[in-house]
């Protein structure tokens, strides 16, 4: 008990991928209480950090040698870097392979007494029903994506580190990457959304600060180490109820266009060709074909072994983004 409440109190805590959507999220809660470093890139751009209690070391991930340092006297990892959006295949395995093998081989010669890393439910077979996704569900990723965060974890099972792997499906909110962005103004500005079938498809998302209160709930957990978690909202949602939410809070009526199913299944055709023939990869062609698949998660695990309760709802966590997206793209 004393060496929870120890762990609890000011642990040395490292975040790489802090300069990210989620790690400026993270580092800021984390900040209050922990001493936190931030493993950042000289040519990072960290003014979202500078009012935060932190230090920073500068280190890549992918030059190993540079992140000696930035270990020293660190308790616990949160290892969020890795590559989501990259057009080049080349990118996916030097952004969550290579790099989290140059860490984890740093980790084990430093001690490290845990390492947290932010895998994805893309590293799922995606499912045709509507079946939940559980932490036990069957790993066979559509995506170089997922593949490459699926390979990512595997790394992290085979070094010598104690380790907790979190899944988590699409992370939205304030800050969010401009690719989420679309979405939403595409309801504002147009009060008119595009998707592909009727709208009754699962989607589990998760509102940043529900992450966020996930993640800070592992750090002080004593028993764990060797477990997988999948954190999100507390139930899935179908698209018409997303689109029914955002109508609600931006007080508009959305028109909703049904496009054919074959146009999901052509965009599919179109994303593995290019992977194919050029290792490219058009993340849009992917969320086209996603809106066909259901993405619904099961978090019974993380309620009951650590307490996870998301208390953000849908309603409150769209609010809190439209008036950021308000603020932030719309004058």
């Amino acid at each position: 008990y004393q060496d929870q409440e120890r762990m609890a109190m000011g642990m040395n805590i490292l975040i790489t991928g802090a300069t990210g959507f989620i790690g400026r999220h993270l580092t800021a809660a984390l900040s209050k209480t922990h001493n936190v470093r931030c493993l950042v890139r000289k040519t990072s751009d960290i003014s979202d950090l500078r009012n935060l209690n932190v230090e920073m070391a500068y280190g890549d991930l992918l030059v190993k040698d540079s992140l000696e340092s930035a270990l020293d006297g660190i308790d616990l990892i949160y290892h969020l870097a890795g590559e989501v959006y990259s057009r080049k295949k080349n990118d996916y395995y030097k952004g969550n392979i290579l790099s989290t093998n140059n860490l984890l081989e740093i980790c084990k010669e430093k001690g490290i007494k845990r390492i947290i890393y932010l895998s994805s439910t893309a590293v799922y077979k995606p499912v045709a029903t509507k079946t939940y996704l559980t932490e036990e569900s069957k790993c066979e990723p559509i995506t170089f994506y997922g593949k490459t965060k699926l390979h990512a974890e595997q790394l992290i099972k085979q070094h010598n580190v104690p380790w907790v792997i979190v899944r988590a499906p699409v992370i939205y909110g304030p800050h969010q990457p401009t690719v989420l962005n679309r979405f939403f103004l595409d309801a504002f500005n147009k009060r008119k959304i595009h998707i592909i079938g009727k709208g009754d498809n699962l989607r589990s998302l998760c509102f940043i600060g529900n992450l966020v209160e996930g993640l800070m709930l592992l750090a002080s957990k004593p028993d764990v180490d060797g477990k997988t978690y999948i954190l999100s909202d507390n139930s899935p949602y179908t698209f018409d109820e997303i689109i029914t939410t955002i109508s609600i809070v931006i007080e508009q009526a959305i028109k909703v266009v049904h496009l054919p199913n074959i146009l999901g299944n052509i965009s599919w055709q179109i994303y593995n060709l290019m992977g194919k023939l050029f290792n490219l990869y058009f993340i849009e062609l992917y969320v086209i074909k996603t809106m066909q698949l259901h993405w619904g998660c099961d978090i019974t695990l993380a309620k009951k072994e650590i307490g996870y309760n998301p208390s953000v709802t849908l309603e409150m966590g769209i609010k809190s983004t439209m008036d950021w997206i308000k603020n932030d793209y719309i004058r």
